[in-house]
């Protein structure tokens, strides 16, 4: 059974004027297999420095070429082909000159390029983000004729339709034209190189936030190209996936899982929830609901230990391979791997009242666990005090919207509780009932098909809140968040937070907003990202940063091991101190 739930929102209807035609049918790289036994060959022997800069310099142009020259891009060429055929003789050369004499030739041989005059228009709304372009000026690394030829071709750029990159959800980008090479699960050496060329070009061009991972992202793939050369095992080389798509700090840059990965996780689980709080690892929830067996945990429990080794040191191993934004959602992560192992039973160390115990935990088959049962509490609107309204986003349906903003017209306060992921999308139609008048509450950045790597703003009058009844909610709306709160829940928070009497209450975000972007790797292994930049109307940043509560608050062992959600009291109590809502 897989693990991971693929999701991809479409955050608004995108007029057809900012995308582009669909790619061609048919193409001379279609179902053609990539002979690699050469560059195999090459590869497979311990790479040296300078070899390591050949493969980065011949992945920056090979990629460059991809999405700019116009034989390539309109898909007449089997690139990966080309890519695996000039991996041997970039390896074998000695220095830059030989290496740019090789790269420049590469080129020339693709045919002219005819000169480009509308390339040089104004695009169709605002730059956002210029196109990085920096690597290929650098003289100590390409010659000065192969450095003209590129700029040409910056200048001279492609201009039909694309047969490597299409509309996706959204404004974000698709890559409809990767071969997956599924077997076996282990690629060879040289598909390998592939896989990390393939993925970094892909995000370089056309991942809205390549300037904020926090380091350069060329000097990424130096590292990582040895990397996966060397992943010797599918394991490894999975394993050399997530760690690659964990220096994006993105919550969307998952990686699907597989038999292989599954393997290696385990297929039994604790069944309880655990969360991090305050850099410790504590008992949320445990099942006890007579359908699985008890287990000797409590809520309030911190784990310190599991099968003798420490919490803190699993968290250490396991960091670098876990995407998130930030360091909360890849703890959400870590915290839901630490209950799952290959055995039936797990030993757990804890602190329970500050007490030491060990415990023997019993694991279930995670296939096998019978679904949750939801109780009356778990249903998707009821009061939580007299004049206090609660919205459970997981639950709430746009057919019965009209019904729960109904019953809760005459209410002091509404707690919206954005914990979760929202079963529909409805931030615009939610927010309408408390706005009086068309708010603007984000702003977006999408790919520019016509320059790879350039990111446009998305027109500001195409995504304003208006206003959805004639008599708004005036009472205090409070939103509940945390690390759990990603993508559509962000995008949620951000919509009522531009609603006039809102505060939104607990802790930073998952800090990935936005549409969804899947990426497929040789192996058949399929990855994604955030394909969709998302900032403020001012600018200000959400990716990594996450939405920012007006009232910062976290759940304490405390007030779990009582059985209090603390957030949720805070926003009855912060409602029942306002002054009483104008006539409805």
């Amino acid at each position: 059974m897989s693990r991971c739930v693929w999701v991809a929102l479409i955050l608004v209807a995108w007029p057809a004027s900012l995308l582009f035609a669909q790619s061609p049918a048919v193409s001379a790289s279609a179902g053609v297999p990539v002979p690699s036994s050469s560059a195999d060959a090459a590869v497979s022997r311990q790479l040296t420095p300078r070899q390591i800069d050949n493969v980065v310099a011949l992945a920056q142009v090979w990629g460059f070429l991809k999405y700019y020259h116009p034989a390539v891009a309109a898909g007449q060429r089997n690139w990966d082909a080309e890519l695996l055929r000039l991996l041997p003789p970039a390896l074998a050369c000695r220095t830059v000159a030989a290496r740019s004499r090789l790269l420049a030739r590469w080129l020339a041989d693709l045919g002219p390029v005819a000169a480009c005059a509308v390339c040089q228009t104004r695009p169709p709304s605002p730059v956002v983000r210029p196109p990085d372009l920096r690597w290929m000026a650098d003289a100590q690394r390409f010659s000065a004729p192969l450095r003209r030829q590129l700029a040409y071709l910056q200048a001279n750029r492609y201009q039909g339709t694309p047969y490597y990159v299409a509309p996706g959800n959204g404004a974000s980008p698709a890559f409809p034209h990767e071969e997956a090479y599924a077997s076996p699960a282990l690629p060879s050496p040289a598909l390998r190189v592939l896989a990390v060329c393939r993925y970094w070009n892909m995000i370089h061009y056309f991942y809205p936030y390549t300037y904020a991972i926090g380091e350069e992202w060329p000097g990424v793939l130096t590292e990582f190209v040895p990397l996966f050369a060397g992943a010797a095992t599918p394991l490894a080389y999975r394993r050399t996936v997530l760690a690659l798509a964990a220096r994006l700090h993105d919550g969307h840059a998952t990686l699907r899982s597989d038999a292989v990965l599954e393997a290696a996780t385990g297929e039994y689980i604790v069944t309880a929830a655990l969360q991090f709080i305050d850099e410790q690892a504590v008992v949320l929830r445990v099942r006890h609901d007579g359908l699985v067996p008890p287990i000797p945990l409590e809520p309030g429990d911190v784990i310190t230990h599991v099968d003798g080794t420490a919490v803190a040191d699993l968290v250490r191993q396991r960091l670098p391979q876990t995407p998130g934004s930030n360091r909360a959602a890849q703890l959400q992560t870590i915290a839901r791997e630490l209950l799952f192992g290959t055995t039936e039973q797990v030993t757990m160390r804890l602190l329970r009242h500050d007490k030491a115990l060990t415990v023997e935990v019993p694991r279930l088959k995670y296939s096998a666990l019978p679904p949750v049962r939801p109780v009356v509490a778990d249903s998707m609107y009821r009061f939580l005090a007299p004049g206090v309204g609660y919205i459970d986003m997981a639950r709430l349906t746009k057919e019965k919207l009209p019904l729960v903003m109904q019953a809760f017209r005459r209410t002091s306060g509404i707690v919206v509780d954005l914990r979760n992921y929202p079963r529909e999308f409805l931030p615009y139609q939610l927010a309408g009932y408390f706005l009086p008048k068309p708010a603007p509450f984000v702003s977006l950045a999408r790919f520019d098909p016509s320059y790879p790597g350039r990111f446009l703003a998305v027109p500001a009058d195409s995504l304003l809140l208006e206003p959805g009844t004639a008599a708004p909610y005036t009472g205090q709306l409070v939103v509940l968040v945390n690390e759990t709160s990603m993508s559509l829940a962000e995008f949620t928070a951000m919509a009522l937070r531009a609603t006039p009497r809102c505060l939104i209450v607990g802790s930073p975000t998952a800090g990935a907003d936005g549409d969804v972007t899947r990426i497929v790797l040789p192996g058949g292994l399929t990855t994604a990202v955030s394909g969709t930049g998302v900032y403020y109307p001012d600018g200000r940043e959400t990716q990594r940063v996450g939405i920012v509560p007006d009232v910062l608050l976290r759940p304490t062992p405390a007030g779990i091991r009582a059985g209090r959600d603390e957030l949720r009291d805070q926003a009855v109590e912060i409602i029942r101190r306002q002054p009483p809502p104008r006539s409805h």
